[in-house]
């Protein structure tokens, strides 16, 4: 996973975790996924209270998001770590 460009930056945000993590060479991922990865992130960054998701039980869908919030929640772990040691 590529965090190097977060590394330096004072305080990351959702939205630059989720710029580096979606950059331009990498496979597409559903809308809903995105969508969960963003959310993760902004719930670990202190940036929304909860993670809403909006989509029917049972569906493609909302198991896409969940499959993106555990990425979005690794994603963090990962740059905390290394920022912390």
């Amino acid at each position: 996973m590529n965090t190097k460009p977060i590394i330096g930056v004072a305080a990351p945000t959702a939205a630059s975790l989720f710029e580096v993590a979606f950059h331009p060479n990498r496979e597409p991922r559903s809308e809903a996924y995105k969508a969960g990865v963003l959310a993760a992130m902004k719930l670990r960054l202190g940036e929304a209270a909860s993670i809403n998701c909006s989509y029917p039980p049972g569906s493609a869908e909302r198991d896409a998001f969940y499959s993106g919030v555990s990425e979005g929640h690794h994603r963090v772990r990962e740059v905390l770590e290394v920022r912390h040691g």
